[in-house]
């Protein structure tokens, strides 16, 4: 914890406290917005500070405090998670990821209340499988043409400003959905009827439809093609805002029942004396407590801008099933009266049952979470060319029939004389083991090849480790290249793996040549005595001074993968990887071009650094 964190706490709950006046003490009776709450929400400044860009630590801790405590006073959940919709799906998307132009535009009215955000993002026939959304977007002059129908949009029928998600290409891949901010009173934009609810009564949810909606080609939210990395940011963020109000609410049921429990009595006792009711008490206790911690762990990982993914999908799937856990419990200590509607306690398990549903549903969520721990979603449909590129799932590797780690190939020509002089300048005359020379190879290429990625060659030629050798100088696709071939030429079975991660330490000029702040890292697996090791050989020793890295050391016992920082952080791996048992160009090509579109020059090289810094 830092010496400011608890001052952020003590405001960002006492701007809540000052207008608890302002919110109605009793559970909500009809299902109209509730306007003027919504303003007196507004008037703390958590929308506004949600979007504080000099400090990140400042931005996330003040939010999260200040929605813990509105969760606690404010019987109104249907405010509540529509505050939290508008954080999520407007502000934190235009914060992160919104043009200079198009926060001037509308960031300020957002971040006072004036204006009310919403997301569109699923459809009446594509809910959870969001890659099968028929909403697009076509391109026509300086304008966008979205057509199509959403559904289950939280704050549609209220909202200014709608981030709506369509698809700017016919592939079926990652990249071809691309988000878009809308005027809800735009032409061609047709608000459904409101829906009625379960619970979250005074949280509008309606249906859009698109008709030919034209919109500026400058209200993109990030680039084309990056919906999908747009709404992953958005509902991480979006699970951390919805469900610190849970454990807000789920403080104030706690207490409510120790109350009722200590006041109420049946033969001569007080029913806290019983141990089931006690035990109930207790269980509440803790579902808060670890709900709670576990949220404000995920803020910190945040703040220090480490992969959340497997965290977040965990806290979906927890603090939302002990919400509703305690929901229950509280209206069944209560007995009877519980049961009246009139005490709300009935409201708060219709309210808790959204929860394992919005979001991402909680089985889609242990789906995510299973795969991160290894276990194969299904079979992967077989292609002629399925022996050279593999997925993998974590550490579960698929290794192929034939030994295709230890052959020759275009892009691993090491029978070429520039390799094989490199190879034996960095080996010398001594006699090694499998492990030696392998450890030799990695800080020859570690270290001998500069690592810059603008206007690097990435060309057919460009990426033959013939030509890396020769030039001398490319990113990790380029070192990784050279290491599979260096090792090869020695028989050692080596292959290139590639791998999502968030890179800590990129420049503005990388995270623009890219597309935002994940980028593709490409390493290497090699055999040594029959165990498959990871190796990771990218930064040489001069650029770790530089930026405070310290440098991978591979002893050949153990992994080389993870780049730790000076303060502690490590780059952080996203998903599943690709193994590539004899890397084609095409294939490699096809991979950058579905996560990075557009990286690539015609010519085969990237572009020229915009700025006079340092290439990385």
């Amino acid at each position: 914890m830092h010496s400011k964190d608890n001052e952020i706490a003590k405001q960002a709950r006492a701007s809540i406290d000052a207008i608890a006046h302002a919110l109605d003490s009793e559970y909500p009776t009809d299902s109209d917005f509730p306007h003027q709450r919504w303003q007196a929400v507004a008037s703390t400044g958590i929308f506004r500070h949600a979007a504080n860009v000099q400090s990140k630590r400042n931005a996330i801790l003040s939010t999260i405090n200040a929605l813990e405590r509105l969760g606690e006073i404010c019987k109104d959940s249907g405010l509540t998670f529509s505050v939290a919709t508008h954080l999520a799906s407007t502000i934190t998307a235009l914060e992160k990821f919104g043009s200079p132009e198009l926060k001037a535009r509308c960031m300020d009215e957002l971040v006072a209340g004036q204006l009310i955000g919403a997301h569109a993002i699923s459809e009446p026939n594509a809910g959870s499988d969001a890659l099968s959304m028929t909403t697009t977007a076509r391109e026509d002059g300086d304008d966008f043409v979205i057509n199509g129908h959403k559904a289950f949009v939280t704050n549609g029928s209220v909202a200014d400003m709608i981030v709506v998600y369509a698809k700017t290409s016919s592939a079926a891949t990652a990249d071809c959905v691309s988000a878009f901010l809308v005027e809800a009173r735009s032409p061609g934009v047709h608000l459904g009827l409101t829906m009625e609810k379960v619970g979250l009564s005074s949280s509008p949810l309606c249906e859009l439809t698109f008709e030919n909606c034209r919109v500026p080609k400058e209200n993109m939210i990030g680039r084309r093609g990056a919906g999908f990395f747009v709404l992953s940011h958005v509902m991480q963020r979006e699970i951390l805002y919805s469900f610190i109000i849970s454990v807000g609410e789920m403080q104030r049921r706690l207490k409510r029942c120790v109350r009722y429990a200590n006041s109420r009595r049946q033969f001569g006792s007080s029913i806290g004396s019983f141990q089931s009711v006690a035990n109930k008490v207790a269980d509440m206790k803790i579902r808060y407590e670890l709900s709670r911690q576990w949220l404000y762990h995920i803020a910190e990982r945040m703040i220090a801008n480490q992969d959340v993914t497997s965290e977040v999908a965990i806290a979906k799937v927890f603090v939302s099933e002990n919400a509703l856990a305690t929901s229950i419990d509280a209206l069944h200590i209560h007995g009877g009266y519980g049961y009246i509607a009139s005490n709300g306690l009935g409201t708060e398990v219709c309210n808790a049952l959204a929860g394992p549903i919005y979001s991402g549903t909680n089985e889609i969520q242990r789906g995510r979470i299973s795969a991160m721990v290894g276990i194969t979603q299904g079979k992967a449909k077989p292609t002629p060319d399925s022996r050279n590129s593999e997925v993998v799932r974590l550490e579960s590797h698929m290794v192929p029939k034939m030994d295709d780690e230890r052959t020759h190939s275009e892009l691993l020509d090491f029978l070429n004389e520039d390799v094989l002089t490199f190879v034996s300048a960095a080996l010398g005359d001594e006699p090694l083991d499998e492990r030696e020379t392998a450890v030799k190879l990695y800080y020859a290429v570690r270290d001998k090849i500069a690592y810059e990625v603008f206007d690097t060659d990435i060309s057919n030629v460009g990426l033959r480790a013939s030509h890396i050798v020769k030039d001398r100088r490319g990113f990790c696709l380029h070192k990784a290249l050279l290491y599979a071939a260096v090792c090869r030429s020695q028989g050692l079975a080596c292959r290139l793996v590639a791998s999502r991660v968030t890179n800590h330490i990129a420049t503005p000029e990388l995270q623009n040549l890219v597309g935002g702040d994940v980028f593709l890292h490409w390493y290497n697996e090699v055999k040594v005595e029959g165990v498959w090791l990871q190796v990771s050989p990218v930064f040489n020793k001069l650029l770790c001074k530089l930026y405070s890295i310290e440098p991978l050391e591979f002893d050949g016992y153990r992994s080389a993968i993870y780049q730790p920082f000076n303060n502690g952080l490590a780059m952080s791996y996203l998903g599943n990887p690709v193994v590539f048992a004899n890397p084609r160009y095409a294939d490699l090509i096809d991979l950058v071009n579905n996560h990075h579109p557009g990286m690539i020059a015609p010519d085969g090289r990237l572009p020229q650094a915009k700025s006079s810094g340092v290439t990385l």
